[in-house]
Formats: structure tokens, sequence, C-alpha cells
């Protein structure tokens, strides 16, 4: 039988929303605090759903990031899934999705982007379909490359990247709202 286990990131498989802790472990207390106040309209906004989880995570990372070096951006994302990212892990779902990594395929769908998902998943030889971000001249712009990897994206991302009629059986693993929609996948 051949099986596709998809599995959402934030709030999942990570206890966390990775962007925030992500920020918060670069930066540091005071600067993150900072950049919370200074995008406080626009976060309550996005709580009270008058703007897009789009809007919300581009102006959050145009603030935080926006401009950096792409090579150094990258670099802090490697660093951060080494030190970071298993301190935070849903240790029941992580140690089921290792127990089926030999029968199953494995592929974290979510909207967290590449640079601080992809050298963790990687090293876990698990595949990922992740938010993409935009760079110009070396330089990261603090905008998407792409749609963001939510909702009814995650289902157009996991059918442009497999065949679902080659799998006897899909499972999806997510809490959130962004994963309502890959729920349909299930078989």
């Amino acid at each position: 039988m051949k099986k596709l286990i998809l599995v959402d990131f934030d709030e999942t498989l990570y206890h966390k929303n990775s962007m925030l802790v992500f920020t918060r472990w670069y930066f540091g207390f005071w600067r993150y605090y900072f950049g919370l106040l200074c995008l406080s309209p626009i976060l309550i906004a996005y709580l009270l759903r008058f703007s897009s989880a789009t809007f919300t995570k581009t102006k959050w990372l145009s603030f935080f990031f926006g401009g950096m070096d792409a090579s150094k951006f990258k670099q802090i994302g490697r660093t951060f899934s080494k030190k970071r990212i298993p301190l935070d892990l849903n240790e029941e779902l992580y140690n089921y999705l290792k127990k089926e990594q030999d029968s199953a395929t494995i592929c974290i769908v979510t909207a967290s982007a590449n640079e601080w998902l992809d050298n963790w998943v990687d090293h876990e030889k698990f595949m990922l379909i992740a938010t993409a971000l935009s760079y110009s001249k070396d330089r990261f712009t603090g905008q998407l490359s792409g749609k963001n990897c939510n909702g009814k994206e995650k289902v157009h991302r996991i059918l442009q990247q497999f065949d679902l009629t080659s799998f006897d059986r899909i499972e999806v693993i997510g809490y959130g709202r962004g994963d309502l929609p890959m729920h349909g996948l299930s078989k």
C-alpha cells in the first residue's frame, strides 16, 4: 500500500508559529516587541479578519527582514532550523512521522518559508511545500514569490507536486483554519 502523509508545520508539527519564533530568536526581545508595537494596527486588523494572512505576512517580513542580504538571511534560517526547531516540536506527532517514514511519503505543507524550514526538512528526509520568498539583487525584498501557501493554495501546490491517484491512502494532519481545504484530499 502506497501512503502519503501531508502535515502542516506551524501549530501542528511545531507547537508555535515558526515565523514569529524565528523573528524573536534572531532579533531578541526588545527589537521583536518594538516591531509588534509598530505593526500592531496590521496585526489587529488580521486578527479581526480585516486583512489577509498574505498582506500581514509581507508587512511583517518587510519590517523585520526586508533588504537583508540573501545569503545572510538563508544562513540565519539554517542556524535557526538546527538550534531552535527541535525544541518546540510536537513530539508525539514527530515520533509518529518518523515511525511511518519507511512506509510512507511524508510532505510538510506550510505557509512558513523555505528559508527557515528547508534545512530541517532535508535533515529529517521529509519533503517540503512552503511559501517562497522574493529576492532582488541578492537581497530579500520582504515580499512573497508567488502565492502564500495557505488554504486552497496548499491543495493547488500538492496537486502540482503529486499524482494523488498513485497513492492508496492519503492522510492529512493539520489543525489550523488554513488546513481545512487540504483535509479534502484524505482517502
